[in-house]
């Protein structure tokens, strides 16, 4: 599997293409804003988009999902506890003054978290509940490349906020150690903003989630 990222919107969201390098099928992950962009990506690496992963339903990551969706007809994924964001999505973006956000298409589909993995062509990923900055946030980890996509519980040298609608830091902090920091301190994480770190620069110099000894 080899991806691309497109760094879209005010918010610099970090949406990324999966994709095959034979086939050029194509997953579109957290189209937040600047659906050109990200269209004019998916041509420029002569890809083919087969579905949309949304790594949680806070309006910055999904805010053009509408616009790509209906450019592509493809099936739309996310957890269903992300989906009481997902509907009320303008609404929660108006309170923090975003008013350009589109109405998100109105049948998504749910990840089969009893089957939590998918298919990038030949590639298998584990789609993984990371909860703690939404009830419903999901990570990306690719065994075969040992890289992780992880939306916004963790950064580098930081996590996602907790005070948001849905968000737990306990829940958080569970998310990350268990789920992330067990991958290995080589697994690349990949987050929803900013650049990529590492698992273990993360366990060594992280502030916010510390290994408990």
């Amino acid at each position: 599997m080899k991806f691309e990222t497109v760094v879209v919107g005010p918010l610099a969201v970090n949406s990324y293409l999966l994709y095959d390098e034979e086939t050029r099928d194509c997953i579109i992950v957290d189209p937040g804003a600047e659906s050109d962009k990200i269209i004019d990506a998916v041509k420029h690496y002569e890809l083919t988009p087969k579905e949309i992963w949304i790594t949680h339903a806070h309006f910055d990551h999904i805010g053009v999902l509408s616009s790509v969706q209906k450019k592509y007809g493809v099936d739309i994924f996310l957890h269903s506890d992300d989906y009481f964001l997902y509907k009320d999505v303008v609404e929660h973006a108006a309170v923090f003054g975003v008013t350009d956000i589109e109405v998100p298409p109105a049948d998504p589909s749910f990840f089969n978290m009893n089957m939590p993995t998918k298919k990038v062509g030949s590639s298998s990923i584990d789609i993984i509940h990371t909860p703690g900055h939404s009830p419903g946030s999901v990570s990306f980890y690719s065994r075969e490349n040992n890289i992780m996509f992880v939306g916004d519980i963790l950064f580098e040298g930081s996590v996602g906020r907790t005070d948001v609608p849905g968000g737990n830091f306990d829940a958080l902090e569970k998310s990350v150690l268990e789920q992330v920091y067990t991958k290995g301190d080589a697994c690349v994480i990949y987050p929803g903003h900013g650049p990529k770190t590492t698992v273990g620069r993360e366990k060594q110099y992280n502030p916010f989630v510390k290994i408990k000894r």
